[in-house]
């Protein structure tokens, strides 16, 4: 992984390497990360202000971000925003792979706290019988919504996205196409700018960068962002992108 990584690095600073059509092979490697259960308590549930109209609210549902009465993004529905993997990426044959070694697939937040105008909900992963602690925090940015999920001692992260229509890459950090019903990893050599759209106007990219980054749409009803660091960040805004 860490050599993996070093590579990917490299291949930054020089702008061109042979990492870039590795990396952009559709459907090449990606493992597919299903969401486990979702546990809220009691007192966490309902809506948080992030100011200038912004919002970010947690039910059983899952998490919603908002712009007023506009629905910007909202987590998978009924399923765990996130999963937590153990594993590595490995190059075989020219080709990039996800090997999981094991998953932390379902999701309890326990509590909730605001630091000026941040929001931090925490809680942990878990299969049942292993745990690791979770925070995902949100964050106002410019009329932007930063949603970070952080996972001490995992090797990688997936935040789960309900899906919507018409859901689009933005180019250069993705194919310019509607992506259904397939999976694609982030150009590496894409440092700051959206990755996709959708059809409620929302600009999503995917952080942090200079790692490898990866978003699956095979399955229905569901986008699986895959970060392989310990944590991943989603930002939506519904600002329009400059010509």
């Amino acid at each position: 992984m860490v050599a993996l990584v070093a590579s990917l690095s490299a291949a930054l600073g020089l702008g061109l390497s042979s990492w870039v059509p590795r990396l952009l092979d559709r459907d090449i490697g990606l493992a597919d990360l299903e969401p486990g259960l979702l546990e809220v308590s009691q007192g966490v549930r309902g809506a948080q202000s992030l100011g200038a109209g912004l919002s970010v609210a947690l039910y059983d549902s899952g998490f919603r971000l908002s712009r007023g009465s506009t629905v910007l993004a909202d987590t998978v529905t009924r399923g765990a925003p996130v999963t937590a993997v153990r594993g590595e990426l490995v190059e075989l044959e020219g080709e990039v792979r996800e090997e999981v070694g094991s998953e932390l697939p379902h999701v309890r937040i326990d509590a909730v706290r605001r630091v000026e105008d941040v929001v931090l909900y925490s809680g942990v992963v878990h299969d049942g019988g292993t745990s690791l602690p979770l925070r995902i925090e949100f964050e106002p940015i410019d009329g932007r919504i930063r949603m970070d999920a952080a996972v001490p001692g995992a090797d990688a992260v997936a935040i789960h996205l309900d899906w919507r229509p018409a859901t689009t890459g933005i180019a250069p950090a993705l194919p310019e196409r509607n992506l259904r019903e397939r999976a694609y990893w982030v150009d590496p050599t894409v440092v700051e700018q959206p990755a996709f759209t959708w059809v409620l106007g929302t600009d999503v990219s995917i952080g942090p960068v200079q790692v490898p980054r990866a978003v699956d749409l095979r399955q229905d009803g569901r986008i699986a962002v895959h970060v392989w660091a310990p944590r991943g960040v989603v930002t939506v805004t519904d600002t329009p992108r400059e010509p």
